[in-house]
């Protein structure tokens, strides 16, 4: 089960790896402790922040889209399986009953 999960996200993660740590603008040192640019620096810092953010609220829903098609194909699956399995016990069932009617047919072939 994990395997199958696994395959799924696999192709997704070097995408969400990158937008999960973006290159944050770092703040610069400062001979002059000016204020203005130190705000210059958090603001910007804040709309990187924004971007990442807005970013990967966009990889998570692409990513819950694609796991929920996934799960779909999966319940497909096991319900073409169960029909599979119940025509398979069908099948075995006309087969036991033939075997034990000519099982029976040559037993009483040989006792006369």
């Amino acid at each position: 089960m994990a395997a199958s999960w696994i395959t799924v996200v696999a192709p997704y993660l070097p995408e969400i790896i990158r937008l999960a740590r973006p290159m944050f603008t770092r703040t610069p040192p400062l001979p002059d402790d000016s204020q203005r640019l130190r705000l210059d620096v958090v603001d910007t810092q804040i709309v990187e922040l924004q971007d990442a953010a807005s970013q990967n609220a966009d990889s998570i829903a692409k990513l819950a889209r694609d796991m929920q098609q996934a799960m779909q194909a999966l319940q497909l699956g096991a319900e073409r399986m169960e029909r599979r399995l119940a025509l398979a016990q069908r099948v075995t069932l006309v087969a036991t009953t033939v075997a034990a009617l000519s099982f029976c047919l040559a037993a009483w072939a040989l006792a006369r």
